[in-house]
């Protein structure tokens, strides 16, 4: 299918049924799904972001992170995490009230999230150290 079409479609999509957050960015394709069977213990461990950000996940569920986004100002932040692959809303996982989407695979997951309208497609990357 070209371009046009696809993008006919997703639009004709998106005027039909309302989209919650990053509902379109899944629609366009450049906001990546999780995959279905990634558990807590899959996603714990640390991640790193391009512009210095920085997200420690632990198995039992507890985080610390810094500079989630361009224009923070690198002060750690603590608390609880939720992964929930079901949520009625669209993000993937919570830092605290903080959404964050997963992409990769089991094996090597990265999380992201948007910079600005998630519509504009402006992924922030953190992936995982090895």
């Amino acid at each position: 299918m070209q371009r046009a079409p696809r993008l006919a479609v997703a639009l004709a999509i998106g005027l039909l049924v309302p989209a919650p957050v990053a509902g379109c960015s899944r629609i366009f394709g450049c906001a990546p799904r999780p995959p279905d069977d990634i558990t807590v213990s899959n996603l714990a461990g640390v991640y790193t972001g391009a512009a210095g950000g920085r997200i420690e996940l632990t198995e039992d569920g507890h985080y610390r992170a810094s500079k989630l986004s361009p224009a923070a100002d690198g002060q750690p932040e603590e608390g609880t995490w939720t992964l929930d692959l079901d949520s009625e809303s669209t993000e993937d996982m919570m830092l605290g009230d903080i959404q964050l989407w997963i992409s990769g695979d089991r094996e090597e997951p990265w999380l992201y999230r948007f910079d600005g309208d998630p519509d504009r497609c402006h992924l922030i990357e953190f992936h995982r150290k090895r």
